[in-house]
């Protein structure tokens, strides 16, 4: 049996407020949160984005979220029962599936979090620098191809 209570895979362009809503919604002292960001920041905790290394990042990311769950798989005791959140765009299937996967494998209720912000709203409030545009193809990417049915999945209208 699984330590871990339960995986989030929040989902959303960025600016919708993916990182606002785990923070509103879960216990910062029993949930840890993988991001692809993480890899971009250095040892002073600046963050130097370089999309040249996006890969590294995502690879980076589920790695560290693989070997958590291989660590609390063999927890022993209460104090290891905690949430596991990943925090990414996951605008579509492939990039949630491994998560989504690793979760089931280990028996972990898993759910995504899609968080839904038109475009307009999102692109002032994102804090990564990506343009217009390229949100504008997200949004449609996350419109055009919907989830799998089966997968557990809850949508939060971030507003205006």
């Amino acid at each position: 049996m699984s330590r871990v209570e339960q995986v989030i895979i929040a989902s959303g362009i960025p600016g919708a407020g993916k990182s606002t809503w785990i923070r509103r919604n879960t216990n910062p002292y029993m949930t840890e949160v993988f991001s692809a960001d993480d890899f971009f920041h250095d040892k002073n905790g600046r963050y130097q984005f370089d999309p040249a290394k996006l890969s590294d990042a995502h690879s980076s990311c589920l790695r560290n979220f693989t070997l958590r769950l291989l660590h609390l798989n063999n927890c022993a005791g209460n104090s290891c029962r905690i949430t596991l959140v990943v925090d990414n765009t996951n605008t579509s299937a492939w990039e949630i599936a491994p998560y989504y996967s690793l979760s089931q494998a280990f028996s972990i209720p898993v759910k995504i979090v899609r968080i839904i912000v038109a475009p307009e709203t999102a692109f002032p409030r994102n804090i990564h620098g990506v343009n217009k545009e390229m949100i504008q193809k997200m949004a449609e990417r996350i419109n055009e191809k919907p989830l799998p049915a089966f997968w557990n999945v809850e949508e939060v209208n971030a507003g205006e």
